[in-house]
């Protein structure tokens, strides 16, 4: 029949990367330091930039068991800037578990990481 609209059903995968496209990094960090508070890590966040060391990594969190980490939280469109990169690279060498975190990650990594079972 013409005229006929065919509605298509939203898997739950393109629901979710409809919703982490969204996500501003303040929402996004609230949902990173509920899982963090999960696993038990204590945590400092960054909350005035302007008044650190430009590209410190938004967050550390640190464990009894599972040791410490640095991690950068990005919105899925958001970069690092230069001076992210080079403290990324700076941390890196110097044998420090660094790296960054975007929405997408709410999907399986992050919860991995807090568990201390890192890829």
């Amino acid at each position: 029949m013409s005229g006929e609209q065919v509605t298509r059903v939203m898997t739950g995968a393109e629901f979710r990367a409809q919703q982490y496209a969204r996500m501003t990094e303040a929402a996004f960090q609230s949902h990173v330091e509920r899982l963090a508070r999960w696993h038990r890590w204590d945590f400092f966040h960054v909350y005035n930039s302007r008044r650190s060391r430009p590209g410190y990594p938004d967050l550390h969190l640190w464990h009894p068991v599972h040791g410490s980490m640095f991690r950068e939280l990005k919105t899925m469109k958001g970069r690092q800037s230069p001076a992210q990169l080079e403290v990324e690279a700076s941390m890196r060498a110097a044998g420090i578990d660094v790296g960054v975190w975007r929405p997408a990650d709410l999907d399986g990594r992050i919860d991995d990481e807090l568990r201390g079972m890192k890829g």
